[in-house]
């Protein structure tokens, strides 16, 4: 079962953010209460509210029966909860959750021109080539990039992000997960304004 959302900011009305902030546990109504940029404090709500949404949808509880915790590394799940996992992801404006029956971890990533120097600390030699289709010089990973190259970074990038975030240990090691493994499970979607992809990775 894997079930998964992508939605705007500006879809969620003042009551959405209200009654997502309602339902929260204390400590998670603290932390977004330090949140100091009203879009990303709109956004965690926003996230929030929508895995509820889906968790509702799939187990035929009220929004409102969910009490949402964060473990000791930060990663989010639900209280009493042990055959549901959940993830969120925020870029600019979109919000991405996803929910399955295995653990899983969600990344979106909006399309704007950017510059590619990380993408040596990020890529394997093997994803490099898939990105550009040669090895790059330098000058070509300084220079702004979008379309295709742009949309194959996004792609290796998201699946990376998305793999630490399910197995809930942080970024550790971008070289230590190949992107086209068959180790994980992952759904790509190429979207006109951005690049999402989904993991999951069966129980321990």
């Amino acid at each position: 079962m894997l079930q998964y959302a992508v939605r705007d900011a500006s879809e969620f009305s003042e009551e959405d953010y209200l009654n997502s902030y309602r339902y929260m546990d204390k400590t998670r109504k603290r932390k977004v209460e330090r949140v100091q940029k009203e879009c990303s404090k709109k956004s965690t709500l926003a996230g929030e509210w929508m895995v509820r949404q889906l968790l509702s949808q799939v187990t035929g509880e009220s929004k409102e029966a969910f009490v949402i915790l964060e473990d000791e590394k930060g990663k989010p799940y639900v209280q009493n909860v042990t055959d549901i996992f959940f993830n969120i992801s925020h870029s600019d404006t979109k919000i991405a959750v996803a929910v399955s029956d295995e653990p899983v971890g969600v990344d979106i990533e909006i399309l704007r021109p950017r510059s590619l120097k990380i993408a040596q600390k990020v890529c394997t030699p093997e994803e490099l080539l898939y990105v550009f289709g040669h090895e790059p010089s330098k000058e070509e990973l300084k220079q702004e990039q979008s379309g295709e190259i742009l949309r194959r970074f996004l792609e290796i990038w998201t699946v990376k992000e998305a793999y630490f975030k399910c197995i809930g240990t942080g970024i550790t090691d971008f070289f230590a997960v190949n992107a086209f493994s068959e180790e994980f499970q992952k759904k790509t979607v190429f979207h006109e304004e951005y690049i999402l992809n989904v993991v999951t990775v069966g129980r321990p």
